[in-house]
């Protein structure tokens, strides 16, 4: 798949074909997937793919940021 940031949304593959184009494991995806906001069958170029995979393996585990909460609000 060569140069898929040039094609339509509907021509671009899904993150599952592109996990199993790299062998990314189930439990991987899942996280790309949450991270990302991406839904069962998001369509991304290969390039946004590899790139959302690689900041999950090698990002914090604790999540993106520290949550800001409203004064009085209790979690």
């Amino acid at each position: 798949m060569a140069n898929n940031e040039n094609k339509s949304v509907a021509e671009l593959p899904t993150v599952e074909q592109l996990a199993d184009q790299h062998a990314i494991p189930a439990w991987t995806l899942a996280g790309v997937r949450v991270r990302e906001g991406w839904p069962v069958g998001q369509r991304v170029a290969e390039s946004e793919f590899v790139a959302a995979v690689e900041r999950f393996l090698t990002g914090p585990t604790d999540g993106p940021g520290p949550v800001k909460r409203k004064k009085g609000v209790d979690a």
